[in-house]
């Protein structure tokens, strides 16, 4: 787009922006163009079509909303203060957001911003206060720009002592002070504290009269310079209390440690009770990635991890402190402990410290929604919403492993073409087998990365960041060769295409025409938001952009090591983005640095093979969400089927803990009483960090209004038989009658067996002895549950049956196999309901169910539906699963249905019996008895198989 057309634009986006999002249709957009650009001189040449096109686009994006939780003791007041507030920070970061990116939804972050700053206390306030709260995002949506927001409105209001504890690692806080600087700051911090210039930058621009000033810079060369250091506070000499002050630091002992000795020396601090205490400085803690290093993972209460024990030394140290932790995944945070032992106390160089109470988020805990672009892990992976409607993936996953069956001791094997010269898992018996080559897959995803950076050349997208990120394993050594392969494999590419060889062109056409071409189409039909930027192009056209896209790939080596002695590959520069005005293309090559924290702009083509079994730490690697303007069908996730699985599992798991948490905000409940409902992974996915775990060995689980469900069935020939008998002896229910609901009259198979006034015991007994290897079904005790709630007034078990299907099976007495029906697809099956026999239809749910490996894999929406889920109710015409869930309370009832699946799906087991799953719909429950486990269950598993990066072997990171 030519300044012209720009300027149009952002013009255009200034007049929207001061009307409600929702209030904005065509006719509005249209209307804004001819008043402010057609009769303008100066903007004929604009073309007004394509104008109108993208602001269209631009406004279709629905904007992310906010949940909250909060405790009594919160009360608002920020409404009846603002009179009072200048909000000169807030006002000047809203039009430098604004002119970076006139599509930015700034109303909304002002409205989400100010709902975080209510539910923290009032500066003004002459009392001492101690606020705990959490916000919630989602990985690489946007958290940064909101808490940068934040704490311009915070000091507008009166804090003036920021502290944002910016992840574990150097190159991220860094990142992050470098946003503080341009957003809130308004001059390089670097540049400040090391030469005294007032070096101009970002918000800077705009003229106001509050001064901030930080105390820790964007200074960056071998490590921690530019963190905070008490010689260079002391030489600056900036009173705390009086110009807002702002530290930007690294989660790290020693910085914490400097950074509470250097307060208690202020010449306001005094001693209360033996420890040091600063009076009527109101200090904002702001936590980034709160679930990491923050929680305490000792075993009691007293024995405290020194992280976690520091931060609450820092807290404790202002009379008035607010502590929000911000986080993508916060499992950990809400089994922190709210025990607390107020004796405690710790040592920092010398002094003895009280230790404040534990970060638990006990005040507010704040859901924020990403708008209708981000791109997360439910667009990737797919999930099904609240009303039961199932969303499919994009097809950006490309699988580099293929289940080839199982071993003798039952365990599936995978077959991958990266499986030499990589391994699955690097341990310390494979670790110095380092490949000599890249695995086919490998160099795939580098042409597709190729081809991607010349599709977004002809996409306009010419001075724009392009990154690929390889994460193969956490070892320097490890790194280190792969990037020098990468390189020397890049290189050889670009010197093909450069010389035009027929080779590598008939290559990247081949996979230019049978992958992105289908996956743009598959992209434009399934996206929720309108981008007029993705579009088709002729092979033509993207051969011709491929020698200036190949020039500027640059391969990086991402790791701590410092020094290029030992190391193969020497190209370890810090990626800088803001060093490269007209777009930086890397391929970084990387373990931790890349998993957690550091943002990779223009994020395209993801390789991945490191394994995690916790779900937080899982959700974080997942560097390749977020914003993908223009360029989301360009896209590629090569990993295994297993990471896959993994991902699509979490997906749904953190799904249904934003619905529950939003169904606990409808009802006015508190952030205690918020309980974690993640469904368990089959015996591989824990929750979180295991010690993390140590203050919740009791979990309680709570079925009230939830509908577990056997989502995945196991498909072991003695599994099988042994849930076939158990349906049989379920349906042994003597003349008890039964309902046979079928569709139309006619039809000769019926769609429901449906039995009220189950017998519950009988359904407690049946749900005990399924078998199943999902930990939060297993574990939960699900017929004990049944059986203790008495608010239940009724249960009703119904049979479901595929009418549509052309499988049947022949339900008849006895339990041998019958014979195959003419022209029938399956075989036919014997079984009794009671003293009578039905015929009822068995199908396959999904084509999931025909895939190799040891489970099956079964969505939501092809287990039941919205007509099965109130089969049972005295109301049965409900559209929305809300509504259903709702009538469900009214009437108390419970529902078993069970369902049959086609025993194709077996071919290696072949019993000739059906496959038997149910699932469970439970009514909400007020007076609630709750079934429970203990964390033992998760005593067997390993955090993660590979070594840590971060370790202090020399080997590693």
């Amino acid at each position: 787009m030519n300044d012209v057309n720009q300027t149009a634009k952002l013009i255009c986006h200034a007049y929207l922006n001061l009307i409600p999002r929702d209030a904005i249709d065509d006719d509005t957009i249209s209307k804004i163009i001819n008043d402010k650009i057609s009769s303008a001189i100066e903007f004929q040449s604009v073309d007004k079509e394509l104008l109108f096109e993208l602001l269209r686009a631009d406004f279709s994006i629905g904007s992310g909303a906010i949940t909250e939780l909060y405790d009594e003791n919160v009360t608002p007041w920020l409404n009846d203060e603002k009179v009072n507030i200048d909000f000169e920070l807030w006002n000047r970061y809203k039009l430098e957001m604004q002119k970076n990116d006139p599509s930015f939804p700034v109303n909304d972050l002002d409205d989400f911003t100010d709902k975080i700053l209510d539910k923290c206390v009032n500066p003004k306030e002459t009392k001492s206060f101690d606020r705990r709260g959490m916000v919630v995002g989602h990985v690489q949506s946007g958290k940064t720009s909101n808490y940068v927001g934040l704490i311009n409105k915070a000091t507008d209001a009166g804090y003036k002592v920021i502290i944002v504890i910016a992840g574990t690692i150097s190159s991220l806080r860094r990142q992050t002070q470098e946003r503080i600087d341009s957003g809130y700051i308004g001059r390089n911090s670097s540049a400040f504290i090391r030469e005294n210039e007032n070096k101009i930058i970002g918000v800077g621009k705009y003229k106001v009269n509050t001064d901030i000033y930080s105390l820790t810079s964007s200074y960056y060369k071998t490590g921690d310079e530019g963190d905070f250091s008490q010689s260079v506070a002391n030489r600056l000499n900036i009173p705390i209390g009086k110009n807002p002050v702002v530290f930007v630091i690294k989660k790290n002992k020693s910085i914490l440690e400097n950074l509470i000795d250097w307060f208690s020396k202020d010449v306001n601090a005094k001693i209360v009770d033996g420890s040091p205490k600063l009076f009527d400085v109101p200090v904002l803690i702001i936590d980034d990635e709160a679930d990491a290093a923050s929680v305490n993972a000792s075993k009691s209460i007293e024995d405290i991890k020194t992280i976690n024990k520091l931060i609450r030394t820092l807290l404790n140290l202002f009379n008035q402190n607010t502590f929000i932790g911000y986080t993508a995944t916060p499992y950990a945070n809400l089994f922190i402990s709210q025990e607390h032992n107020e004796e405690l106390t710790t040592i920092v160089k010398t002094k003895e410290y009280k230790i404040g109470e534990d970060l638990f988020p006990r005040d507010f805990i704040i859901n924020i929604k990403a708008p209708t672009n981000y791109i997360g892990a439910a667009k990737i992976f797919g999930f099904e919403n609240p009303e039961g409607e199932e969303k499919e993936p994009l097809s950006i996953f490309r699988a580099i492993d293929k289940f080839k069956g199982f071993d003798n001791k039952n365990n599936p094997i995978y077959e991958g073409d990266f499986d030499p010269p990589f391994f699955r898992t690097i341990n310390k018996f494979n670790k110095g087998n380092l490949p000599e080559y890249l695995p086919k897959s490998l160099e795939k995803a580098i042409k597709s990365f190729i081809l991607t950076c010349a599709i977004r050349r002809l996409r306009g997208h010419e001075n724009k960041h392009n990154s690929m990120l390889i994460h193969v394993a956490l070892l320097v050594k490890w790194i280190d060769r792969v990037a020098s392969l990468v390189n020397e494999k890049t290189k050889e590419y670009a010197n093909a295409i450069r010389s035009e060889d027929a080779g590598i062109l008939q290559e990247l056409n081949e996979l230019y025409e049978t992958d992105f071409i289908p996956t743009t189409d598959n992209v434009l039909e399934n996206l929720d938001y309108k981008d007029i930027r993705i579009k088709q192009h002729s092979w033509k056209e993207v051969k011709g952009e491929l020698k200036k896209a190949v020039s500027k790939i640059d391969v990086r080596s991402v790791h701590g090591t410092r020094s290029t002695n030992n190391l193969e590959y020497h190209n370890i520069e810090e990626i800088d983005y803001n060093r490269h005005e007209n777009g930086l293309s890397v391929i970084a090559v990387g373990g931790s640095r890349l998993s957690r924290g550091i943002t990779l702009e223009g994020l395209s083509v993801s390789y991945y093979l490191r394994t995690t079994k916790m779900y937080d730490s899982l959700m974080q690697m997942g560097r390749w969400f977020g914003y993908r303007p223009g360029y989301v069908d360009l896209c590629r996730l090569y990993t295994t089927e297993q990471i896959f699985e993994w991902f699509n599992h979490i997906t749904m798991a953190t799904e249904e803990m934003r619905n529950d948490f939003d169904e606990m905000t409808a009802s006015h409940r508190r952030p205690k009483d918020f309980r974690l409902k993640v469904r368990n992974h089959h015996g591989l996915m824990t929750i979180t960090s295991l010690a993390k775990l140590n203050f919740s060995k009791n979990i309680e689980i709570s079925f009230s209004g939830t509908n577990p469900q056997t989502y995945q069935l196991l498909k072991t020939k003695s599994a099988i038989e042994s849930n076939f008998k158990n349906f049989q002896s379920l349906l042994d229910i003597g003349n008890k009658p039964f309902e046979i609901i079928k569709h139309k009259e006619s039809d000769n198979i019926p769609r429901y067996v449906l039995i009220k006034d189950f017998d519950k015991e009988k359904i407690a007994t049946f749900l005990d002895n399924f078998k199943i290897d999902l930990l939060r079904i297993k574990n939960a005790r699900l017929g004990e549950y049944v059986l203790t709630q008495t608010e239940i007034k009724e249960w009703s078990v119904a049979i479901v049956s595929n009418t549509d299907s052309e499988v049947f099976i022949d339900f008849k007495g006895g339990s041998k196999k019958g014979e195959r029906a003419k022209n029938a697809k399956v075989e036919t099956y014997n079984i009794n309901i009671g003293n009578q026999n039905v015929e009822l239809a068995c199908s396959i749910r999904n084509q999931q169910l025909l895939r190799d490996g040891e489970y099956y894999l079964i969505s939501k929406n092809q287990i039941d539906d919205t007509v099965d889920r109130q089969v049972d109710l005295a109301v049965s015409d409900l559209k929305k699963n809300d509504a259903i869930k709702i009538e469900r309370e009214k009437e108390k009832k419970g529902l078993l249905l069970i369902y049959a699946l086609d025993e194709r799906g077996t071919p290696n087991v072949n019993n000739g019996i059906p496959i038997i799953g149910y699932s469970l719909h439970f009514p909400k429950i007020e007076n609630e008895v709750k079934t429970s486990y203990t964390t033992t269950i998760f005593d067997s598993f390993d955090e993660d198989p590979q070594e840590d990066d971060d370790s202090p072997n020399n080997d590693n990171e």
